[in-house]
């Protein structure tokens, strides 16, 4: 199985692990090619919708994988106990719910060696999440899929806390650090969607002040990043 785009990036984030849970896995494209790989020993397909399982199941069982992917109905990491998963994989959903899912299986996230998530916006309430309930972020990579673009957090359970400026929440450090090659256009889009913003909330007169003060100053922190790394 040949995978692209946002997919290939999550696979490539998974190291080899004994075995693999993936929240929300659809059709189980990501199981099925880091066992069929033997990058994961076994894996456990996980998802809350029953359409979703049974292409899961299908997908399964025509790479003659089901001795090694199994896929189980349930919300979140409900479908796993804690310490069965060494790496965890929680992709294709928007932050809120990473945060809420991570939050509801805490234990489970927090004896996995490796959580490869996904956010497909509000990233950087997944980052806050993270550090504030002694997460680290050992690793960020962007991705791009047509003219979309998508990043992977990898992080993993210290049970040191960490409070940062609110701009390393809005851009991942790791991703400033190691000069992503796609960071200057992902902040671009960052810039253009807070400009955007800047604009709607002009109707908003008096009441919109401090919201304006802070995109303002989050433009300006861009336009710092935008110069170290051009």
């Amino acid at each position: 199985m040949e995978i692209k785009g946002r997919l290939k990036l999550i696979a490539d984030k998974v190291p080899n692990c004994r075995v693999l849970c993936d929240v929300g896995t659809d059709h189980a494209y990501i199981p099925v090619c880091l066992v069929k790989n033997r990058r994961c020993g076994r894996a456990v397909a996980c998802d809350i919708g029953v359409g979703p399982l049974n292409a899961a199941k299908q997908n399964i069982k025509l790479f003659g994988l089901e001795a090694f992917i199994e896929a189980r109905l349930g919300y979140g990491l409900d479908a796993v106990f804690p310490g069965e998963a060494d790496a965890i994989v929680i992709a294709g959903m928007g932050g809120t719910l990473i945060n809420n899912i991570l939050e509801k299986g805490f234990e489970t996230a927090k004896r996995a060696s490796w959580l490869i998530l996904q956010p497909m916006n509000a990233a950087e309430l997944v980052r806050k999440w993270l550090y504030g309930r002694g997460f680290e972020i050992y690793d960020e990579e962007l991705a791009a899929e047509g003219s979309k673009l998508y990043g992977v957090i990898c992080s993993r359970w210290t049970g040191k806390e960490r409070e940062l400026d609110e701009i390393y929440y809005y851009i991942g450090e790791k991703l400033i650090s190691k000069r992503d090659p796609l960071l200057e256009k992902y902040i671009e889009r960052k810039r253009s969607q807070l400009e955007n913003a800047l604009k709607e909330l002009q109707a908003a007169g008096d009441k919109g002040v401090e919201i304006r003060q802070k995109f303002d100053e989050r433009i300006r922190e861009l336009d710092k990043i935008l110069n170290i790394i051009s």
